[in-house]
This record gives C-alpha cells, structure tokens and sequence, in this order.
C-alpha cells in the first residue's frame, strides 16, 4: 500500500487570528512564523492520530483489489471517491460508482457492490489499482462528521504554543520535556488504531 496526497490542504483547522488570541500575540509581527507553526503543527496530530485533521485530497495506490479496501486518514467526504484500475492489457479503466459501495466508518471501507465482483486482471507489482478521494475536516460543513473536534482544535493550539515559545530543539538551563502531554491526551481518543 502506498498512500500521497494529491492535493494540499488550503484552509488549516485553526486560523492565525485563533492561533494569534491562544499566544496572546497582539502584532503583526510573526504571522508568517505562525501560519507556519499552525501547518506544523496540524501535522504533527495527523501523526498522531492517523486522520486528516484539513480537507486534502489522497491517492491510495494498491497492486491489486482486495475483499475490502480500507481508506486511511479519515474522515472521508462521500461522493468523493475515484477508482481506475490498469488491466491485464495495459488499459486504464475508470471503475463505475455503481459498483462498489463506501461506507465512510473511520476508517472507510470500499467494498464491491452487492452482486458485483472487483475486476480481475493480472496484478502488476508497481499498484495498477488507484484510489483517489477527499478526507479531512472542513473549515465549513453541513456534515457533523467533518466539524472538526474542539478537543483536536485545543492540541493543535498546545502545540502550536509549545512550538512558538521554544524555537530550539533543546533548551539550555531548563528540564527536556516532550511536547504537551496534554495535546497527546486530547488527541488520543480520535487516534485511528489500525487500516487492515
């Protein structure tokens, strides 16, 4: 399995003016350093959780169908999936939304629709099968399952203000810590435990 993101996320889950009011940051000064921090540090807990914490599109590239293919970095949007497949004459084929099913369960799971079965074809070893889909949580979204957590939201902040106050990896004169324990504690029940 081979995972990449095909497109960036645009809108991060904690905006510089959230950010700014967190750090009790009154300037102008170090936007740029903060918008960079926010990104570092939403990846940071996508690290940790195994989810898309901002709208991102991802490719899921396999060498062959499987019974059930599980979709890592949840929440995955509906209606966002696209499946080609390379067969055993070197044809790219779209595979037909009308023949598999999405369950968008964390993680979301495709499966073959009712009475149909995944193509067969001779599997290449370089990931004939190609998923793409869109996952994350959205700034804005009728969907409650895309509203990102406010508990995710408050360790993105912890550890954006861990990350502003200490620029160096170590800290002369004072006792190592790790970053916030209290981040990993809130992001701990939105951690995805396994893909298989």
């Amino acid at each position: 399995m081979n995972l990449k993101i095909i497109t960036t996320p645009t809108i991060e889950p904690v905006s510089l003016v959230e950010a700014k009011l967190h750090l009790r940051v009154t300037t102008d000064t170090d936007n740029t350093l903060i918008s960079d921090l926010i990104t570092a540090a939403r990846q940071y807990c996508e690290a940790i959780t195994n989810r898309a914490l901002a709208s991102a599109t991802f490719e899921l590239i396999l060498d062959d169908f499987t019974d059930k293919i599980v979709l890592p970095m949840p929440p995955v949007e509906s209606n966002t999936v696209s499946i080609k497949y390379t067969d055993s004459d070197s044809i790219e084929t779209t595979l037909a939304t009308t023949e598999y099913i999405l369950y968008t369960s964390e993680p979301a799971i495709l499966i073959p629709d009712y009475g149909i079965d995944w193509p067969s074809f001779t599997p290449y070893p370089t990931g004939a099968v190609k998923i793409r889909y869109t996952a994350g949580y959205r700034a804005a979204s009728t969907d409650e399952n895309l509203h990102i957590p406010e508990a995710i939201k408050q360790a993105i902040l912890l550890v954006i203000g861990h990350f502003y106050e200490n620029r160096q990896e170590y800290i002369v004169g004072q006792t190592i810590a790790k970053i916030p324990l209290a981040a990993e504690s809130l992001l701990y029940p939105y951690h995805v435990w396994s893909f298989s």
